[in-house]
């Protein structure tokens, strides 16, 4: 597939959504990039091929524009499946450690507030990481799509 030709870009962007979608309906951000259906720059050539055809015939519109910008955006959400299955570990603790009923004392000695204990700091580097990944690839998208 070609990022760069039109209608190839268009085929790119479809697959990409339906995964997107799929991990946007289900919750499962952040996903492994193992997921997406091609490399993270292909998807964004074809986004930005896109953009800029639509906008070269007056067909950009608000809507397309904002579908664009969030699949692009996205695409912070796709990291490397080591920080996945960490951040699906912290989370699982967390829900587990939420659900037990014993008292305090006996969960913090407990395998959910040791996983929480001894991740919580790699998690938030995790959550501030995509977060600027997530900034960056906004601030890329304003700087080659038109503002209506």
């Amino acid at each position: 597939m070609n990022p760069y030709d039109p209608e190839s870009a268009q085929r790119i962007i479809a697959d990409y959504a339906t995964v997107l979608e799929k991990h946007l309906s289900s919750g499962d951000l952040p996903a492994s990039s193992d997921a997406l259906p091609y490399p993270r720059q292909t998807i964004k050539s074809a986004i930005r091929t896109s953009v800029e055809t639509l906008a070269s015939a007056g067909l950009l519109t608000d809507e397309l524009r904002l579908f664009l910008q969030t699949a692009y955006v996205s695409l912070a959400d796709y990291v490397g499946a080591d920080l996945v299955r960490l951040i699906t570990e912290y989370r699982q603790a967390a829900e587990d450690l939420a659900g037990d009923r014993r008292a305090t004392s006996e969960r913090i000695a407990g395998p959910a507030w040791q996983t929480l204990a001894a991740s919580s700091s790699l998690a938030g580097e995790i959550a501030r990481s995509i977060a600027a990944d997530a900034e960056a690839l906004s601030a890329e998208f304003r700087a080659f799509a038109p503002s209506s």
